[in-house]
């Protein structure tokens, strides 16, 4: 599990005072990892544990993340479009939304629909943990949605 880790850990740019907020739904192992990206780069890292979709709305001003991991989390939103639309918002230009989700879920493809939908760009699915799909999508300046 390590080696995942340490390639999980290549996903992420060096920003000094790096943002990262994680949605976590039981899936805590990325944490020590996660910490640690932010600890080196003198950042800092939100956690909101999820029980359900109002769990994961924000409350977050326009771009305020670099970096925003969603655990396990969008089977259970019945409205998806809307909970990757805050996390949309809550990004800055440039920035990177990671989705962890069980492959037992048999829901990627239509997530990488929805992040298409929401005008995420980049979208891409890594191949790393055995039991989770690792989603990658971007937020890019002035594209889609503007903000």
């Amino acid at each position: 599990m390590q080696k995942e880790l340490n390639l999980f850990r290549g996903l992420f740019q060096e920003f000094t005072n790096i943002s990262i907020l994680h949605i976590n739904n039981n899936l805590s192992f990325i944490n020590p990892t996660i910490e640690d990206i932010a600890s080196s780069l003198e950042g800092k890292v939100e956690y909101k544990e999820f029980t359900d979709e109002n769990s994961a709305r924000l409350r977050a001003s326009a771009r305020e993340y670099e970096y925003i991991i969603l655990s396990d989390i969008l089977l259970y939103c019945p409205n998806k479009d809307k909970i990757l639309k805050l996390m949309y918002r809550a990004l800055e230009n440039s920035a990177n939304l990671i989705i962890l989700e069980k492959k037992t879920n048999e829901n990627l493809e239509e997530i990488k629909e929805l992040l298409d939908k929401t005008s995420f760009v980049a979208i891409n699915n890594i191949e790393l943990f055995e039991e989770y799909n690792l989603i990658t999508a971007k937020k890019m300046h002035m594209w889609g949605n503007g903000l």
